[in-house]
């Protein structure tokens, strides 16, 4: 059954995360309306506050909560999966702005 409540669209950018003092280089790949899922080498706690900047066609500034994390093993190690909810802002007005749309699963 189908969970999802807005359309995914597959993009390949680079984003900034921060959080608290930390600052990550990670790779923004599919994004909606009001959430992100990111791939990253470091794992963070579900239920922490983030701030990004996405990397898209103009860099975009928002600020979310991480939901949910997958660690999957990588050729150098463990890397982790990482869904984001975007608090009040709309990360795609129209579907020029991604690459792909991801099929529904």
């Amino acid at each position: 059954m189908e969970r999802r409540e807005e359309a995914r669209y597959k993009v390949d950018a680079t984003a900034e995360l921060k959080y608290g003092a930390t600052t990550l280089k990670v790779k923004a790949v599919e994004i909606s309306k009001h959430g992100i899922r990111i791939e990253s080498e470091n794992f963070i706690n579900p239920g922490t506050k983030v701030q990004a900047v996405l990397f898209l066609k103009e860099p975009q500034r928002v600020s979310g909560e991480v939901k949910w994390v997958l660690a999957e093993p990588g050729a150098s190690g463990m890397f982790y999966k990482i869904g984001i909810f975007c608090e009040g802002r709309q990360l795609v007005a129209d579907e020029e702005e991604v690459v792909e749309k991801v099929d529904e699963e």
